[in-house]
């Protein structure tokens, strides 16, 4: 039983580093290493998520670049949070990996805490049907480069969705889905965790509040859902801002680097 709903900082750091994507369909190598190899339609590269060993990072990376190129990949992508060895930044620096995307650790107490407001103009709702898992698609192949859903991605993300492990919405702009976002439900320090994940608006509907009524739908159902906590990895050149003056504070950092093998 849940005795208190108080999130220190190293709570929060904790939930954050057990955070990793892993969606169907994936290839997962654990260990002291993490390696993940997402289905074809995510469009990425190997990727290391988690380093649980204090071996030379050399040593490591040399792990990880052959576990990668077994997986018949040409590129490693590695997560280095803040607080982790910055030998393994300056191992991937020397080899020529380059910063792909630089990331903030936010967090916002969801009990007592009252949620933003969906922006007038702005409609959201719950990702339910056929017709929004391919709206939800578009958005994505626009701004992440996904691969468009077909018949059986489709049948998989509304399997997801019936799985109440989690949500999405989508918000629409004079009746034009324009921007989404995701929210998986876990277990925390403190209890539930609400990680939010995968929003993305099309470029020429940015500006106008929809991002902002993706946020506050999803913590509304969040909270609703008995979340204690909103937790989220934020672009440090879009999202994390809004993030913040939304309310949430930042606790760490992360740098995702991209070494060509």
């Amino acid at each position: 039983m849940r005795t208190s709903t108080m999130w220190t900082d190293q709570d929060v750091l904790e939930a954050a580093a057990q955070w990793t994507w892993v969606p169907d369909g994936s290839r997962v190598r654990d260990g002291d290493l993490t390696l993940i190899q997402r289905p074809a339609w995510v469009r990425g590269h190997v990727a290391v998520e988690r380093v649980a060993s204090d071996r030379p990072a050399a040593e490591l990376v040399d792990e990880a670049s052959d576990v990668a190129r077994a997986w018949g990949d040409d590129a490693l992508e590695w997560a280095v949070p803040e607080r982790d060895d910055a030998a393994i930044a300056r191992e991937l620096r020397s080899r020529g990996a380059e910063v792909i995307e630089r990331l903030d650790v936010l967090a916002l107490p969801l009990v007592g805490a009252s949620a933003p407001q969906v922006p007038e103009g702005v409609e959201v709702h719950r990702v339910e049907s056929r017709a929004d898992v391919l709206a939800v698609g578009a958005i994505n192949a626009a701004v992440w480069d996904n691969a468009l859903p077909d018949d059986a991605r489709v049948e998989e993300v509304l399997a997801e969705l019936r799985r109440g492990t989690g949500f999405r919405v989508v918000a629409s702009l004079e009746r034009r889905p324009v921007s989404t976002g995701g929210v998986t439900l876990a277990p925390g320090p403190r209890g539930t965790v609400a990680r939010l994940w995968g929003a993305a608006t099309f470029e020429d509907a940015r500006g106008r509040g929809a991002y902002r009524g993706v946020l506050a739908e999803r913590l509304r159902l969040s909270a609703e859902a008995g979340a204690t906590i909103a937790l989220v990895k934020g672009r440090i050149a879009t999202s994390a801002p809004i993030l913040q003056r939304a309310g949430f504070r930042r606790y760490g950092g992360e740098r995702r680097f991209r070494l060509p093998l």
